[in-house]
């Protein structure tokens, strides 16, 4: 449970928000992920977020199924449950490129890939839907051909994953915005993952009660180890 959700949701939340007027860097979120594999079995996992783009710890407080706390650092996953640490996961170092210091950063638009060393090779228009192509560098030496990001009025809405042959590896749908003064973020994002045999694997992962630049908590946003 632990492996199979903090990849997927460390690795799969990355990669929006408009320009903003001021600098946000604080944001906490009550999450709720609910995986459902193709295999039939299914997870729900609640909790609150909290995240400081200067300090670079994403901190989960989880309420349920269990509580635990989960701390992502560098590169390892610690799980913690009363205090007590009771699992550690190498992980990559991925924290930068997560949908929380994008957003803080105003880098969510784009995917992040702007500020990458992925090439953009075409943009076209389809509808109301701005898409652009960005090829994956091949010195990064993974099985990924492109990405498909579509924008609608500088909002993204929707990243396409591409594979070496043209199949599609991942779908994610960025859906009900939540605006606070000039900060957006999205309320849901919707995951479709393709196993090796086409399957479909849905990651759905709910934010609500958004909370931006919170002065108060500051002990909230870094765990001591």
């Amino acid at each position: 449970m632990l492996k199979h959700f903090s990849i997927s949701l460390l690795a799969f939340l990355v990669f929006c928000g408009a320009g903003f007027s001021q600098d946000y860097f604080r944001i906490q979120a009550d999450i709720s992920v609910k995986i459902s594999n193709s295999d039939g079995t299914q997870s729900l996992t609640r909790g609150t977020v909290f995240y400081d783009k200067n300090i670079k710890e994403l901190i989960y407080d989880i309420s349920f199924p269990r509580n635990e706390k989960w701390l992502s650092k560098d590169t390892s996953l610690y799980k913690f449950n009363n205090d007590s640490l009771i699992q550690r996961v190498t992980i990559p170092s991925i924290n930068e490129f997560t949908v929380f210091h994008l957003a803080l950063n105003s880098g969510l638009n784009d995917y992040g890939l702007k500020k990458s060393n992925y090439n953009i090779s075409k943009v076209e228009k389809k509808g109301d839907l701005v898409l652009s192509y960005w090829k994956i560098p091949e010195q990064l030496n993974i099985k990924m051909d492109h990405v498909v990001v579509a924008k609608k009025d500088n909002r993204i809405e929707s990243v396409v994953m591409v594979g070496e042959n043209q199949e599609i590896l991942s779908k994610q749908f960025f859906r009900n915005y939540i605006t606070i003064d000039a900060f957006e973020f999205p309320g849901q994002i919707v995951q479709i993952l393709y196993d090796s045999s086409g399957l479909e694997n849905y990651q759905v992962t709910d934010f609500s009660n958004i909370k931006i630049n919170d002065m108060a908590n500051p002990g909230l946003y870094h765990f001591k180890l």
